[in-house]
C-alpha cells in the first residue's frame, strides 16, 4: 500500500494512472521504498519487479527477476542506510534477501545474498525491523512460527543468524501478517496476526522474546493484516487489524516507567464493519490509517473529536480505465 503522500497525489489527480505490471498472475504485494519514489511488486508468477518514479511522473520498470520457485507472497524494503535491499518470501518455504547492484550503464541487477530456509511451510509475511534496531528481519510462516533473523555483518549480507523462533500459533493457517513497533525508547516489539493478534517483546535481561499481550480473536476467520502505528511521543499505541468483514483498531496503554519494563495493556477497541478489508497501513505520524479492499477502493481513517476513528476520505480507482487497459 503506498504512503499517504502518494495517495494524496492520486486523490488530487483527475484520472487514474495505469501501470502495466507485466505479471502473469495476481499481484500479492506492492511496497514503496522509504522515499516513495520506488515501487516493488510480487506475484503468483514467481517474479518480483521494481519500478522507479521518473521526473515526468511515470513509473518505469528498472528491474525484474524470478525470486522464488513458487508464488511470491510478500516483500519488504530495507532501510537505505544498509544499501538497496529487498526481502521476499514465498510458497517454496523460503525467505530471501536481495541486493541491487548498479552497473556503469545505469542498469540495475538484483542478486540473491541469502536464503532463509528454516520454515517448514510456506512463508507468508516478511518485514525489516526499524533502522535503530539494526539490520534485522522478521518472517512469519504457515507453520505458526515467527523467525527473527539478524545480519551477522552488514558488509557481508550472506550471513544471517536465526536469532529467535517464536511459536505463535498451532492451529489455523499459521502466521498471516506481522508488523514492528517503531518506538525508539522501547525494546523491540512486534504484533503478529493469525487466528488472533498477539504482541511479542524482546527482553534484554532474559535475552528472549515473550508474548506480552494476546488480543481477542476476530468474530470470523483469521486476521488478514496487522499494522502498528508509528509512535511520535504518545503515551499509548494503536494497532490496526484487517479481518475480512471488519476492521479493528486497538489502543494499548503503556506503563509510566521508562525502559524495557514498560507494560502494554489493552485500553480500548474500536470495531468497524468493513467487508473485504484486506490490507492496512498507517502514515508516518500514526495519525491516518489507510485500508485497502476489493474493487480498487482505499479508505482513509482519522481520529475524530469523539475519540473514534472515522472515514475522512476515500480513493476510488477508475475501474473503467482498468477494464479498457485489459482489453488492449
Amino acid at each position: 500500500m503506498p504512503p499517504l503522500s502518494t495517495m494524496r497525489t492520486a486523490l488530487a489527480s483527475s484520472s487514474t494512472q495505469i501501470v502495466s505490471s507485466m505479471h502473469q498472475d495476481y499481484i500479492h504485494d506492492c511496497k514503496f521504498d522509504i522515499y516513495g519514489r520506488r515501487m516493488a511488486t510480487c506475484s503468483g508468477d514467481r517474479f518480483v519487479r521494481v519500478w522507479d518514479f521518473t521526473d515526468s511522473g511515470e513509473w518505469t520498470l528498472v528491474g525484474e527477476w524470478q525470486a522464488h520457485k513458487a508464488s511470491v507472497s510478500m516483500l519488504s524494503w530495507g532501510h537505505p542506510e544498509f544499501g538497496s535491499l529487498i526481502a521476499t518470501c514465498g510458497n517454496d518455504n523460503e525467505a530471501k534477501i536481495w541486493e541491487e547492484r548498479t552497473s556503469h550503464s545505469a542498469s540495475s541487477r538484483w542478486t540473491a545474498k541469502a536464503q532463509l530456509t528454516e520454515a517448514r511451510k510456506a512463508v507468508s509475511c516478511v518485514e525489516f525491523a526499524p533502522r535503530h534496531w539494526g539490520l534485522k528481519l522478521a518472517t512469519g510462516s504457515a507453520d505458526g512460527c515467527v523467525r527473527i533473523y539478524e545480519a551477522v555483518d552488514v558488509l557481508n549480507l550472506a550471513q544471517w543468524a536465526n536469532a529467535a523462533t517464536l511459536q505463535c500459533f498451532s492451529d489455523g493457517n499459521g502466521v498471516t501478517s506481522l508488523s514492528w513497533s517503531t518506538g525508539r525508547f522501547e525494546p523491540p516489539t512486534l504484533v503478529v496476526g493469525g487466528s488472533h493478534p498477539a504482541v511479542y517483546r524482546y527482553t534484554e535481561a532474559s535475552r528472549q522474546w515473550s508474548p506480552v499481550l494476546v488480543l481477542p480473536p476476530p468474530a470470523h476467520g483469521d486476521v488478514r493484516d496487522v499494522a502498528w502505528a508509528p509512535n511520535v511521543g504518545r503515551r499509548f499505541h494503536y494497532i490496526a487489524s484487517c479481518e475480512g468483514e471488519q476492521l479493528r483498531i486497538f489502543k494499548l496503554s503503556r506503563g509510566s516507567s521508562s525502559g524495557e519494563g514498560d507494560s502494554l495493556d489493552l485500553e480500548a477497541t474500536q470495531t468497524i464493519e468493513l467487508p473485504n478489508a484486506w490490507r492496512c497501513q498507517w502514515n508516518v505520524t500514526g495519525t491516518v490509517l489507510a485500508v485497502g479492499g476489493d474493487r480498487g477502493t482505499v479508505q482513509l481513517y482519522k481520529l475524530g473529536s469523539d475519540g473514534s476513528f472515522q472515514v475522512v476520505s476515500q480513493i476510488q480507482g477508475d475501474l473503467s480505465q482498468v477494464a479498457a487497459h485489459r482489453s488492449m
